[in-house]
Order: structure tokens, then C-alpha cells, then sequence
């Protein structure tokens, strides 16, 4: 038996209800959506809005390729799960097996770990993107290189979790060493090709010319859109590009899989961690009801699969440039026409607490924000929706985490509560004396090969600059709290660090890299 069950009575397909979702997105001047539904495996509902290029008169549709980002990652652990099959390699196995050149950090992380995100090796893709910026063009070993010459991690293996793109990259390295071929043809004659995915196919870059192909729009603030392109080449992390009737023949084919074994599905969707994450699959619940999923994102583009266990119903949706949030919450609202009467998420009214929070033993830090008059949770560059349930305690239902803050009656501290340990975060504020000057220099962390230099500039204002050989990307810098800046990214995506002033140099963390040390240089 595979992920299905026979209980569809209180699903339904209704074509008109779902038209009425997309009218908001149902235009000439803007990219848009590409959606699918399914009942038992059966499609009943297929379609695009929005425009495929806004260069072109082309409409989306659910024939057209579109990137879906790290949704891929499922399909990449397949392709590991599949090598286990035939005993070619061990999820259990180092990745120093197969991978020799990693250094000696890596021979304490499995496979299966890396797949869970659970290895807490540092993710190569956070640290590029981060000081080169998006769109700088790299070799395809990028990863591996940088994994390669790193000499430290995030954290223990196995003893928390961070999601981790670099990971992905390198497991896709592994399938193609162990079996002997590339990573696109594995993937086409094992996985698309026997269930019928013929448009779907691996997209390493996006300067590459594919046929049938929907453009990347990234939002421009005066109006506008400019061409969303990674630069870094993209593979096992998320480099897919499929299309909605693929999709839909792909989530058929998960409820009776002939693409690996019973054992081996089980495996990917059986939760490592406590918010469900197993093998490139999350499983757990989406407004009370049993769920697999994944989504993804790449510059400029979005994509949700989910799949409604106990009721067979099937959703995909791919957006060409509409914000993560409208995603979201169209997928949601596509649940609800399809399955009337599910209970609204708790979200219990109060006024929202604002501050910015820190703990010195993680080096973690939140800012909590009213937004229109509504609690949110900025988590590195990215400002988000909250939620508060009955006991006051705050949720993030945008990201995979199973994160709760709890503010203290006296609102000096959070209580962080996430994939079972608690850290607590304490207010901070900027002195008022706050001077840069000490900090003026040049920093570098050799190791990642990543230079820092902070600068005053007019106004009393500073300037991180963080530099790698495939570019550079400027941080506005403020103070945040004693000894604590935070930086802001100039450019078009929300990035930020925190920087923690050390006596012997400074602690860089961000989304996905931890305490990274950089010491003056001399």
C-alpha cells in the first residue's frame, strides 16, 4: 500500500470555485500561476494565469516548464534511496566514501543525516549567496570545493537541524560517482522516463535555453520585473524544472509508487525531527489533516506540492514570480474550496510585541514587528506572518520549523522552543554611544575563502562588505544592541547577517551559517 487510503467522500473537485481563486493573478502585464488538482490520481482541475514571460504574448498553462526549486530535493534522496536498493551504498555510509576529498568533519555525518538536514555541516550555498551576492556565474564543483576546504561546521551531527542546500549538491555528486552517471541522466532513465514525467528534466543553469520554458520574474521596487537568474549552477539542492501535468503524474505515482521500493518510501517520509522532516519530504498536518509535502523557491519563482494522505487529494502550484506568501496562501485556499469546513488555524488576537531578541550562548536573534497592526517574525532578512495560539505561544507557518516563542510576562526575554530544545533570547538595544570605529578593518575567514571589510561612511552610517572570489555584496550596518550589528543587504533579496564583535575578530551568522569566525587581517 502506498501513501493513499480510500477515504475521498468529503474531497471534491469544483472547477468554478477554484476559477474564482485566480482572478486576482489572472493577467496580461504580470508572470502568474500554474496550477494543478487531482482526486485518487485522477486531474480535475489544470490550469495557468498570468503570463509565461511578460516579453511574450504567452499564457501560463499547465504544459509549460517552470522551475520548482527545492521540491527537486525529494527526487535527489530518491535517487540515493534507490543506489541503498542495490547495495551500491549504505544511507549510513560518510559521504567521505564516496566523497574522499571532504575533510575530516565529514566523517562523523551519514548520508541519511544530510538528507534530513540534520548533518550540521555548513551549507556552501548560504555562504556564496551571501558574500557573491545572486546571479553570479560558478563552476558546477563549486560545492564540493567549498565544502572542501571549510575547517568548520554549524553544529554536532544529528544534534540539531538546518536546512541545508550544499547537502543536496553534494548528494547529487554521490549518485553520479556511484552509479556512473551524470545526475540529469539518472534521473531521467530511473525516475522521469519509467513513470512518464517526459518534460521533466534537470536545469542546472538558467542561461541554459530549455524549450517550452516559463522566465523567472524578480519584482522590481519602482515597478517592473528583471530576469530572475541563480548564476550558481543548481543540482540535487534544487535544479528540477517540471511541469503541472507532470506533477500530477509524479504525486499519482506516490500513492503506489513503482519507482522504489515500499521500505524505501516509508523511509523518506518517516519525520527525523520533530516539525516532520524525513528524507526530502516533510510529513505532517495541514489544517488538522494528515500531509506529505515539499516546497521550493529559486530567484524568482515558487512551487508547493502537497498531497492530502487519507483524502487522495492532490496539489501542485508553480508561480514565475509571485510572492511566496500568495503561494501559500492560494494553496491553502485550494485545500479549503477542495475540502469545505476545516478548521481555521488558531490565531488568537492580541497586541503585537515588538523587539529584537538575542541569545549570546546560540547567537541567535529574532526580531518581533507589527505589521498593520498584526504580529510577525523577522527571522534573518525575511519579515513573516505570525500566528498566536491560546497560550500566547507564537508560530511561523511559512517555513519548516516547529519553532514557538514564548514571550515573558515582563517582555525582557523570548523563550525559543525548536526541534526539542529551548534557547531563550533576551531584548537587546543599541547603546547609545554605539561607535563603529573599533570595528573599522579588514576581516577574512580563509578557510571559506570570504573576506570582510567595514567601513564608516557619511553620516555616522557603516558598511559591511563581504567578498569571495565570485563577487561582492554590501551590508548596511546597524546597531542592534552592545557589541551587536546587524547587516543589511543592498541588493534585491532580503539578506542579512548578524555581526557579533569578539576581541580576537568577528562572529558572522545568518540564515543558514552559524558563528562564523573571521579574524583581523594582518
Amino acid at each position: 500500500m502506498g501513501l493513499g487510503t480510500a477515504m475521498t467522500a468529503r474531497a471534491r473537485i469544483d472547477p468554478a470555485a477554484l476559477n474564482a481563486l485566480l482572478v486576482p493573478y489572472d493577467r496580461s502585464d504580470a508572470p502568474g500561476f500554474a496550477v494543478g488538482v487531482a482526486l485518487g490520481g485522477i486531474p480535475g482541475y489544470r490550469r495557468g494565469v498570468g503570463m509565461a514571460s511578460v516579453e511574450l504574448p504567452v499564457v501560463l498553462s499547465p504544459t509549460i516548464r517552470m522551475r520548482i526549486g527545492s521540491t527537486s530535493k525529494h527526487f535527489t534522496a530518491l535517487a540515493i534511496m534507490l543506489l541503498a536498493e542495490e547495495r551500491r551504498l549504505s544511507i549510513d555510509d560518510s559521504p567521505r566514501k564516496v566523497l574522499p576529498e571532504l575533510p575530516g568533519w565529514a566523517d562523523a555525518i551519514t548520508l541519511r543525516q544530510m538528507m534530513a538536514h540534520t548533518s550540521g555541516m555548513r551549507d556552501s550555498l548560504d555562504l556564496i549567496l551571501h558574500a557573491a551576492g545572486p546571479g553570479v556565474a560558478a563552476a558546477p564543483d563549486i560545492h564540493l570545493r567549498t565544502l572542501a576546504a571549510l575547517d568548520s561546521v554549524n553544529f554536532a551531527p544529528g544534534t540539531s537541524w538546518s536546512y541545508n542546500n550544499g547537502g543536496y549538491a553534494l548528494l547529487a555528486e554521490i549518485v553520479t560517482r556511484v552509479s556512473g552517471q551524470s545526475f540529469a541522466d539518472f534521473l531521467r532513465e530511473r525516475i522521469f522516463e519509467p513513470i512518464g514525467m517526459n518534460d521533466t528534466r534537470l536545469r542546472p543553469l538558467d542561461t541554459d535555453l530549455v524549450p517550452n520554458s516559463a522566465t523567472l520574474h524578480v519584482p522590481l521596487p519602482a515597478g517592473g520585473y528583471t530576469r530572475g537568474v541563480f548564476g550558481v549552477p543548481i543540482g540535487g539542492e534544487g535544479g528540477i524544472v517540471s511541469t503541472v501535468d507532470d506533477m500530477l503524474l509524479w504525486l499519482k505515482h506516490m500513492s503506489d509508487p513503482v519507482v522504489g521500493s515500499r521500505e524505501t518510501w516509508q523511509t523518506m517520509r518517516t519525520p527525523m525531527t520533530s516539525h516532520g522532516y524525513g528524507l526530502g519530504l516533510i510529513a505532517g498536518r495541514h489544517r488538522g489533516l494528515a500531509a506529505v509535502h515539499h516546497a521550493g523557491a529559486v530567484v524568482g519563482g515558487s512551487c508547493q506540492m502537497l498531497k492530502l494522505v487519507d483524502h487522495q487529494l492532490d496539489v501542485i502550484v508553480m508561480s514565475n514570480g509571485i510572492g511566496g506568501l500568495d503561494l501559500h496562501n492560494l494553496v491553502d485556499a485550494i485545500i479549503e474550496s477542495c475540502i469545505p469546513g476545516l478548521p481555521l488555524p488558531e490565531d488568537v488576537p492580541a497586541e503585537p510585541i515588538t523587539g529584537i531578541f538575542h541569545s549570546a550562548k546560540t547567537g541567535r536573534r529574532l526580531a518581533l514587528e507589527a505589521i498593520e497592526g498584526k504580529q510577525a517574525i523577522r527571522i534573518d532578512g525575511m519579515t513573516l506572518p505570525a500566528r498566536r495560539d491560546s497560550e500566547g505561544r507564537l508560530s511561523v507557518p511559512l517555513v519548516p520549523t516547529d519553532m514557538a516563542v514564548i514571550a515573558q510576562p515582563d517582555g525582557m526575554a523570548l523563550a525559543v522552543e525548536e526541534y526539542g530544545r529551548t534557547d531563550i533570547l533576551w531584548r537587546v538595544e543599541a547603546p547609545k554611544d554605539a561607535e563603529i570605529d573599533s570595528l573599522v578593518g579588514q576581516y577574512e575567514n580563509a578557510s571559506a575563502a570570504i573576506s570582510a571589510a567595514i567601513a564608516k561612511q557619511g553620516g555616522g552610517s557603516a558598511l559591511l562588505t563581504l567578498s569571495h572570489s565570485l563577487g561582492a555584496l554590501n551590508y548596511a550596518l546597524t546597531a542592534i544592541g552592545p557589541a551587536l550589528w546587524e547587516g543589511r543587504a543592498t541588493g534585491s533579496l532580503p539578506l542579512a547577517v548578524l555581526i557579533e564583535a569578539r576581541d580576537d575578530g568577528l562572529l558572522l551568522t545568518s540564515g543558514r551559517t552559524l558563528r562564523l569566525r573571521f579574524a583581523p587581517r594582518s
